[in-house]
């Protein structure tokens, strides 16, 4: 009985795999690779809502080539843009479209929009082939354009807020962890000024049971800053920045910076999802106020202080790419300092194989805040207090290769939601 369930079962698969490679290759004008990050976009709703064309999983593999970026926008809405690479037999026609969402728009609302621009901007591909005959464009009425509407009243006079706040909890038997963060903004953003205000709060509560023993461990911060910056031109920019901040890990009571800052990006700003060189000065004041007296016998101390950041990043059809480096120094003592170096790629190297790269290293020579006085095995293990450190360092990679069929249609979500493991 057995033997005969298996070779049913054979004989199925083996019948039903011709079926499955027939369905893919039912007649679609031409491939598409469609490059976004899953975190806003859906590949299963576009597969379904984009049916005239052949969804390949890999861009050399694709006639057509949509690499799609987002940033915020000032009303806290988003702006995609959609660039088109023609490949293959398209190879040299290109064009960029983009769309912009509404503030609080739902992800189908963010997604649906994004189809239809799709869809339009292939719209020149399917004219240059043979399918084009069959394809048609239509217009909805009663709809006014963006060129002939006229801009609405804004009684906000584009401030937008947003009030935020996260409790997270968990018990074990000997454990539990209390975590409360809670934060408010504010922000305006035009073609001349762009305006952000934050203040925030952070509370993390741990305790251990270790016999009879108790341990508990407590850390509190809270901050608020201020941003203005004016643009000067299609590549430069000024503002300035206030922050004031309380760490009891930092052992920082109070710590106050004030600083004027000029921009400079190699590229015009227009260009920013797609790729930017930036390089950022500013210089300032720090204040401080310690929680208890530090390793150089400070309370209280007021240091002058110069900074310098680049930033490179690109968002190509071949991956992105992000490195930055952040250097400062206390003008009064050229030795205190830092410098950290951030980089983040994801690059497809050759067909089907990736490599992601996440890492950040920073030089410190800046501690001044360091309490004096030794910690308690518990400080040290329950990370209560920063410890004396020269360098900070993380790092994270990985690879990927897929090989096999490149056709990616279909779209089968049964068992999609199941917590059983496969």
């Amino acid at each position: 009985m057995r033997s005969s369930l298996l070779v049913a079962l054979g004989a199925l698969l083996y019948l039903g795999a011709p079926l499955e490679a027939g369905a893919q290759t039912a007649s679609r004008a031409f491939s598409l690779f469609l490059d976004c990050s899953d975190f806003y976009c859906d590949p299963d709703y576009y597969r379904t809502e984009i049916a005239f064309v052949d969804h390949v999983r890999e861009r050399s593999a694709a006639d057509v080539h949509v690499l799609i970026t987002r940033q915020r926008t000032g009303g806290d809405g988003r702006l995609f843009t959609l660039a088109f690479y023609g490949q293959r037999r398209f190879a040299g026609l290109a064009d960029t479209l983009t769309v912009s969402t509404k503030q609080g728009a739902t992800e189908d609302e963010q997604r649906q929009a994004i189809s239809r621009v799709v869809k339009l901007g292939l719209a020149r591909y399917l004219a240059r082939t043979a399918d084009g005959d069959r394809a048609s464009l239509s217009l909805e009425p009663g709809a006014a354009s963006a060129a002939s509407a006229k801009p609405a009243a804004d009684p906000w006079n584009a401030w937008v807020f947003r009030l935020g706040a996260n409790i997270n909890a968990s018990r074990e038997r000997d454990f539990s962890n209390n975590y409360v963060y809670g934060s408010l903004t504010a922000s305006r953003v035009t073609e001349l000024w762009k305006t952000n205000l934050r203040v925030s709060e952070n509370y993390i509560d741990q305790a251990f049971s270790i016999g009879t023993d108790r341990v508990t461990s407590v850390r509190r911060d809270y901050g608020a800053a201020a941003q203005q910056v004016r643009s000067l031109g299609e590549q430069w920019s000024a503002g300035g920045r206030v922050s004031a901040a309380s760490s009891t890990y930092l052992n920082q009571h109070l710590a106050v910076t004030a600083a004027p800052a000029v921009e400079y990006d190699i590229y015009p700003y227009k260009e920013y999802t797609r790729r930017a060189v930036l390089l950022q000065y500013a210089a300032g004041i720090k204040h401080f106020r310690y929680d208890d007296t530090t390793v150089y016998f400070k309370i209280v101390e007021t240091l002058p202080f110069e900074s310098l950041n680049i930033a490179i990043s690109q968002k190509q059809k071949w991956g992105s790419l992000r490195f930055e480096i952040y250097g400062y120094h206390y003008l009064n003592d050229l030795s205190k300092s830092r410098l950290s170096f951030y980089s983040e790629a994801d690059v497809r190297l050759f067909k089907g194989f990736s490599v992601n790269l996440f890492g950040d290293y920073a030089i410190l020579h800046d501690q001044l805040y360091l309490a004096k006085g030794q910690l308690t095995r518990e400080e040290v293990l329950l990370r209560q207090s920063q410890l004396a450190t020269t360098y900070r360092a993380f790092l994270y990679m990985g690879i990927s290769y897929t090989f096999g069929s490149v056709l990616n249609n279909v779209v089968n979500p049964r068992f999609s939601n199941s917590s059983s493991e496969f």
